[in-house]
């Protein structure tokens, strides 16, 4: 299927099973819009992503780890879906961290995950990863690689950010990217929830169902169960890894 296709389908199930986020939603990005992105990122955008940007330009409410607007609800599970101005923004973010003195310590500390080696750079950050789906609250992203390792496909989708050292191949592409959303949020895993407070735990925490009026704020999905988790799990399956015993070695 054609990633138009897929992101249609992916809109229509928002609309039935998590009608906070299909609401949510932006509207289109106009041509000047996607131009301006390239310039900035000195990069072309696939066309699947360009396609995708064009019907919803992320979400009109956002949170990022720098960006909070009350009442964001995420439209990807567990994270946010970032429109043509956050995608600088969270890229920009990272321009003056990489010309740090000590950039080469955090370049080195880290690693490629089984089935990414020689696929991903073992880098800390790129000029050439490109966020698109963010983490709410943390500077952790699921994006394009236009700087991969020597096996690796140019336009992967690979993980990267402050906490994502360990980096694996999410897809080899954009189009893939949607289809294994899609899958996953048919499998049931991924229901609307909402974020409330709990005061013994000191922490929000997902609760499906029915909530009274006025307590918390509208989620998409378990926080306990990261849409990262997910991916990677994914990922070392295509690669015929059992990631519990990875983690054990």
């Amino acid at each position: 299927m054609q990633a138009i296709e897929l992101f249609e389908d992916y809109v229509s199930w928002l609309r039935v099973n998590v009608p906070r986020a299909y609401e949510n939603l932006a509207p289109p990005a106009a041509r000047d819009d996607i131009d301006r992105l390239e310039c900035v990122l000195g990069q072309r955008l696939p066309d699947d992503v360009k396609a995708v940007l064009m019907r919803h330009n992320g979400q009109r409410l956002t949170d990022t780890a720098t960006h909070d607007e009350d009442g964001a609800v995420p439209c990807i599970p567990t994270l946010s879906f970032l429109s043509t101005v956050l995608i600088e923004a969270c890229w920009s973010e990272w321009v003056d961290l990489r010309e740090m003195d000590d950039i080469e310590d955090l370049q080195d500390d880290c690693e490629a995950m089984p089935g990414a080696e020689g696929r991903v750079r073992p880098l800390y950050t790129s000029p050439g990863w490109i966020p698109l789906w963010s983490d709410p609250a943390r500077s952790d992203y699921i994006g394009l690689d236009f700087d991969p390792d020597s096996d690796g496909i140019r336009g992967q989708i690979i993980n990267f950010g402050r906490n994502e050292d360990r980096h694996f191949v999410c897809a080899d592409n954009f189009t893939e990217l949607l289809q294994i959303l899609l899958d996953e949020v048919r499998s049931g895993q991924w229901p609307a929830s909402t974020l409330v407070f709990d005061e013994e735990k000191g922490s929000e925490i997902a609760v499906f169902g029915d909530v009274e009026d006025g307590v918390g704020h509208p989620f998409f999905g378990d926080v306990d169960e990261h849409f990262f988790n997910a991916l990677c799990s994914r990922a070392m399956a295509r690669s015929g890894i059992d990631l519990s015993d990875w983690e054990n070695s």
